[in-house]
């Protein structure tokens, strides 16, 4: 079970604005007003430039609204790094949807769960502890450089499995499920500014939402290979070696 971290695991917009003034800084005074307008619309849920409209986060509203008011990438990610060596530190709220802690002890033991994030690897450890959520997880990836990464990751840990044994959960499609939809994997999308993804196997507004998906995913995924253990004639295609391999 793959988890992202920002809008999944760790929730929270308040660094957002710190990360769009230190990227409009750079900026003549009135583009810094417009691009500063632009993405407070935008966290207020009423964007007003085609660079938002479609953006899936306030930090993915402001990489695009740098690309639209030609900051250099170099730059924006100087202030995204900055950014979140000050959330890493303690500074901002942040916290953990409500349940799951909960949910993940309660999963069996032999469900793997990976956290997979663009953030810097360095900034995830403290922020874990202060999310409560330090040492839940049987794997933190770092610095994934996803979609791409996101990929890797999968292909790694799909290795001798079907593909439905896994289940990729995050709020950025690109980013966090259109990699495992393409290998046949299960998603599961939480769609926190109305961004729908057809193609997702759940959607939900909130990620407390899919604490009941999650349990009949694993569920009946238990089901199938208790079925195909006790060689229980089923359809051969239908049978797995395991929900996501071994703790």
């Amino acid at each position: 079970m793959l988890f992202d971290y920002d809008g999944t695991v760790r929730l929270g917009w308040e660094h957002a604005g710190h990360y769009a003034r230190l990227v409009a800084s750079e900026l003549p005074e009135d583009d810094r007003r417009a691009f500063l307008a632009a993405h407070e619309a935008f966290c207020k849920g009423k964007p007003t430039t085609a660079s938002t409209f479609d953006a899936y986060d306030p930090d993915n509203a402001v990489r695009r609204l740098s690309v639209e008011y030609g900051v250099p990438d170099p730059v924006r990610q100087a202030a995204y790094e900055a950014t979140r060596a000050r959330m890493a530190e303690g500074e901002f709220q942040i916290w953990a949807p409500s349940g799951l802690r909960e949910l993940i002890w309660a999963l069996p033991r032999d469900v793997e769960v990976v956290l997979v994030t663009n953030a810097p690897a360095a900034s995830l450890e403290p922020a874990l502890e202060r999310l409560g959520l330090a040492g839940l997880f049987d794997e933190v990836v770092g610095d994934a450089a996803k979609p791409d990464g996101l990929g890797e990751v999968i292909d790694r840990l799909l290795k001798d499995r079907d593909p439905s044994t896994l289940l990729s959960i995050g709020d950025i499609p690109r980013n966090d499920l259109a990699p495992a939809a393409e290998r046949g994997c299960a998603t599961a999308y939480i769609d926190h500014f109305g961004r729908a993804w057809p193609q997702a196997d759940v959607s939900v507004a909130h990620p407390e939402d899919l604490w009941p998906y999650i349990h009949r995913w694993v569920n009946e995924r238990a089901a199938l290979n208790a079925l195909c253990a006790k060689a229980i004639p089923v359809r051969a295609e239908n049978c797995t070696e395991s929900v996501a391999g071994p703790n």
